[in-house]
């Protein structure tokens, strides 16, 4: 009897993992170079936000079969393992998944689903759920044929059909769904009136998730134009995918009202374009940026070729693990984000007054308590009390002169007030 007692002690440890629910809920964001792909996982069960770039070469029956070979292969041109396809193959198979319950296809960019008819061949069965949106032709169909995003479009949803997916056109939809313990909102999926000179970024699904208070935002590439639209309803946040990889596509307005505590990053290093970004989070909302490049190679150990979100059922809580070393930003000079001007002075955002080099010289300017560089007429306090001053387009102050502004002549004096 003891012994047969052991020997099921022995069986039950081995098969424990299958026999025990797991409970974990982890969000897992991949090292795949300058593109995007996210594990969602919830007790035991897996679903997928985008999924990197393609192979170099179409290397499978379903990819050949998905694309249009009569009109022209699409060009595969990822090479790095670490920036495809096969980094998120890799940890699919680390993590001992079997199939996935969801995936969402955010835009038609090759970088986001050109390797999904890959991951489709695997890991799709027709419990699958596919959200996507319409194709819809852009400037970039015009301008850039080469990036073939309608191909795209088409070898990711064929691929998914095939495989008997349940396909979910979310288009002009608010869609809303439960992932065991997470709660996933799909948003900015309204069709754009000004779509044609948008590019295929302004498609982006935007993900909310929520677990208990734990509010998580994916962006895809969301353009500015709509995160203005969408910052009220988000509100504040814990976790932000910042858009586009970083390249500022995230505007002061939005980043200003969700005040993310971290924020993510799918790039293989910090465009400058971001700095403005990382260093106003950092300044005034103490967030903590992370850089998926900064994780260990998928070549070095697949467990650790992702940031681990763990969002914890025992006490509503989460934490980060395999993060790499924060980002901080050390830079000096101006920078553009979207429509506004920044100055940053060794990483920190000016405010106030200040006297910079401009063009030529030098010249005064004033920074809101955010930052911003403002323009026009502005009712400002100076050493000599409180007064109306204008400045240009550019930002520079006008002093000592006068000028026709709005059909009406004014004129400034030496410290750049309105003389009444």
């Amino acid at each position: 009897m003891k012994r047969f007692i052991f020997l099921y002690y022995i069986i039950f440890l081995k098969f424990s993992n299958s026999i025990i629910p797991n409970n974990k809920n982890i969000i897992h964001f991949l090292h795949c170079g300058s593109s995007d792909s996210i594990i969602i996982e919830s007790k035991g069960e897996y679903g997928l936000i985008d999924s990197s770039n393609p192979y170099k070469y179409i290397e499978n029956e379903v990819e050949k079969v998905d694309i249009d070979s009569s009109k022209g292969e699409v060009n595969q041109w990822s090479e790095n393992p670490n920036e495809s396809v096969q980094s998120v193959l890799n940890y699919l198979n680390y993590l001992n998944v079997d199939k996935l319950k969801f995936i969402i296809s955010t835009h038609s960019h090759s970088d986001h689903i050109g390797g999904i008819p890959a991951i489709a061949y695997k890991y799709v069965n027709n419990e699958t759920k596919y959200y996507y949106k319409e194709y819809r032709k852009t400037i970039e169909d015009i301008t850039n044929i080469d990036w073939a995003n309608k191909k795209y479009f088409i070898a990711a949803f064929n691929s998914m059909k095939k495989k008997n997916s349940e396909m979910i056109d979310v288009t002009n939809k608010n869609i809303s769904f439960n992932f065991n313990d997470l709660n996933l909102e799909l948003m900015n999926t309204e069709i754009d009136s000004d779509e044609l000179n948008l590019g295929e970024n302004q498609h982006s699904i935007v993900t909310l998730i929520k677990f208990n208070k734990t509010k998580i935002l994916l962006t895809g590439d969301m353009i500015s134009k709509h995160d203005k639209k969408l910052k009220d309803y988000i509100g504040k946040i814990d976790i932000l995918k910042l858009s586009h990889h970083g390249y500022s596509e995230n505007s002061y307005e939005f980043i200003s009202t969700i005040k993310p505590n971290y924020i993510i990053i799918f790039n293989n290093k910090i465009p400058s374009y971001s700095n403005p970004i990382i260093s106003f989070s950092k300044q005034f909302f103490n967030s903590k940026i992370y850089l998926t490049q900064n994780v260990k190679e998928t070549t070095e150990s697949i467990s650790d070729s992702a940031i681990k979100l763990f969002l914890n059922n025992d006490n509503n809580e989460f934490y980060f693990i395999n993060t790499g070393n924060e980002i901080n930003i050390f830079e000096t000079g101006w920078f553009y984000w979207i429509d506004k001007w920044t100055y940053l002075n060794n990483g920190t955002l000016v405010q106030n007054w200040q006297k910079l080099k401009w063009s030529k010289g030098e010249n005064w300017f004033y920074f809101n308590d955010y930052g911003i560089m403002l323009t026009g007429w502005q009712k400002l306090k100076w050493s000599k009390g409180e007064n109306w001053f204008y400045f240009e387009d550019n930002g520079v102050m006008v002093q000592n002169k006068c000028m026709i502004i709005d059909n009406k002549n004014y004129c400034f004096d030496e410290n750049g007030c309105l003389i009444k």
